[in-house]
């Protein structure tokens, strides 16, 4: 599978993103390319061409790895920004 996801990156298409959100509290991304912002209120990932943006109270990072995260807290607003 790395080979596979360096020759998309060669080719500029990165990882394809795949979110799962677990009701108000929990989402897991695979396909994160880096974390822009982190703090209680906000988390801000980027996912290939796209940003999402986690807002709430509590927001924390659980798992992070070199292309995947998991974001826990109470979420108010998810948003994804070109």
């Amino acid at each position: 599978m790395g080979n596979k996801n360096n020759l998309l990156a060669r080719a500029g298409l990165g990882m394809p993103t795949h979110m799962e959100i677990n009701g108000n509290t929990e989402a897991v991304v695979d396909g994160c390319s880096g974390v822009l912002e982190y703090d209680s209120d906000v988390v801000r990932i980027r996912t290939g061409k796209l940003v999402v943006r986690f807002t709430g109270r509590g927001l924390t990072i659980k798992c992070l790895t070199a292309e995947s995260l998991v974001v826990t807290g109470f979420f108010t607003g998810i948003e994804f920004l070109v």
